[in-house]
């Protein structure tokens, strides 16, 4: 038993320094590696290239930031998918299958087509994109105005764009996208088509 005891402890230690590969081991690397403000832990799980890591590092030096990445990844952790530009496939149960199409594709893209209006300062684009009321409380000329004076208004994009890689909640006419701490981007379904009501 003695002479077994440090085969056992290699053992043990190799497979202590092997990381996990499956996709929900690296999220919560991940997630906690921002979480413990461990940045460059955190790019070296991306697919970023040594060019990007500036940027990362600016973008989560805020606190705020990486707590919100944070949890918006371990929401997404329950949700995995693989994806190609020819097929996305799903976790159901313990096997993956092929995802011909889902009710919660039509609101995901249309939230991102008015996130790019918004990005590419097509005001026209991103107020066509509206909700009713919005739309008629506002011009493409107000919401561009809007837009500019407010000081959280890129913040608030931001988070928008990060929801993307939730868990869409559809039904009764409307898409909620989770944000964290009660808030959510909200579309409606106007005359078959999902329009933006709030971005929180």
């Amino acid at each position: 038993m003695p002479r077994l005891a440090p085969f056992s402890l290699l053992l043990l230690g190799a497979a202590c320094a092997t990381a996990s590969r499956e996709p929900a081991s690296v999220a919560e690397a991940y997630a906690r590696a921002l979480e413990e403000n461990r940045l460059s832990d955190a790019y070296r799980l991306t697919t970023g290239g040594p060019e990007g890591e500036v940027a990362f590092l600016d973008e989560f030096s805020d606190e705020k930031a990486r707590r919100e990445r944070a949890a918006a990844v371990r929401t997404g952790t329950s949700v995995l998918e693989a994806r190609a530009p020819s097929v996305t496939l799903a976790r159901q149960g313990e096997d993956w299958r092929v995802v011909e199409s889902r009710p919660a594709d039509v609101p995901r893209a249309a939230l991102r087509k008015f996130l790019d209006e918004v990005e590419s300062r097509d005001w026209k684009g991103a107020w066509g994109l509206l909700a009713s009321p919005l739309r008629a409380r506002y011009t493409p000329e107000r919401l561009r105005e809007d837009f500019e004076r407010e000081p959280l208004a890129k913040e608030r994009l931001r988070r928008a764009r990060l929801s993307l890689n939730t868990h869409v909640r559809v039904a009764a006419g409307e898409a909620l996208f989770p944000l964290g701490e009660e808030r959510a981007v909200r579309l409606v379904l106007e005359d078959g088509e999902y329009r933006v009501a709030a971005i929180e």
